[in-house]
């Protein structure tokens, strides 16, 4: 039976899975995928993701693609696929794609979204969804620093050490927007056409460094010119980060 691909839009909370990729014997997300999926059509089928997230990391968009048999219309194994996956997954939409479609390599750019609560305290149902920053931060200041890093540069400086070799550390990022929501939530949102490992959660402790006074612009300039991961501030936790959508 020829397979068919299929692209599948997934959303789902981090803090239950050890990241997307598999990692037996360790949940992640991929793992509950391939295994809802060989409930489904009774022997295993690989999933590919449009990148891996690290543990903790949230998806409101993750894309996903896979070569199945065409049994069952997107319907169906829709609604198939979230009757077997636990209840932190959940696909919003399948649909039949062209044979060639790969959702990591066809992909042209991404969107995540950083949510910070900058407030005394921490509300009990942001437990694990932000990062709590309790001192007040210059969103002005914030925002400047943001345009710094808009359009093509190496961020060496801002990745950190994926286990492998890369090709560049040179990326471009179209926007990074900054707004205040209803109450004491901060929201960033950082469109590129790609992003290195823990490169958006490098940026954003950087960002919180300059909306405390701790950074200038000029500070920014010298770490983003020094490539070096050492001379740039500590990473944000993984329970503010969000991927928000892919491109194609």
């Amino acid at each position: 039976m020829k397979l068919q691909t299929f692209k599948l839009t997934v959303a789902y909370t981090g803090g239950d899975f050890h990241g997307w990729q598999r990692q037996d014997p360790h949940p992640t997300v991929q793992l509950a995928l391939e295994g809802a999926l060989g409930k489904i059509f009774g022997k295993p089928f690989p999933v590919a993701g449009s990148g891996r997230t690290d543990r903790g990391v949230h998806a409101l968009g993750q894309t996903a693609s896979a070569q199945l048999p065409p049994a069952h219309t997107p319907a169906v194994l829709l609604r198939a696929l979230n009757f077997h996956l636990p209840p932190a997954i959940r696909v919003l939409s399948v649909r039949k794609e062209k044979p060639k479609f790969h959702a990591r390599f066809s992909a042209r750019g991404k969107t995540y979204l950083y949510r910070i609560v900058n407030a005394p305290y921490l509300h009990p149902l942001e437990i694990g969804r932000a990062w709590h920053v309790p001192r007040p931060l210059d969103l002005g200041a914030m925002r400047r620093a943001a345009r710094l890093f808009a359009g093509k540069h190496d961020f060496a400086s801002f990745t950190s050490n994926p286990g492998y070799q890369r090709e560049s550390t040179v990326r471009r990022l179209r926007s990074i927007r900054i707004s205040r929501k209803t109450g004491n939530l901060l929201e960033l949102s950082f469109d590129g056409d790609g992003f290195l490992y823990r490169m958006v959660r490098n940026l954003v402790g950087a960002l919180v460094k300059v909306g405390h006074g701790r950074l200038s612009l000029a500070d920014l300039k010298k770490i983003l010119a020094a490539r070096s991961r050492s001379t740039a501030p500590p990473t944000a936790p993984a329970e503010g980060l969000y991927l928000l959508k892919v491109r194609y």
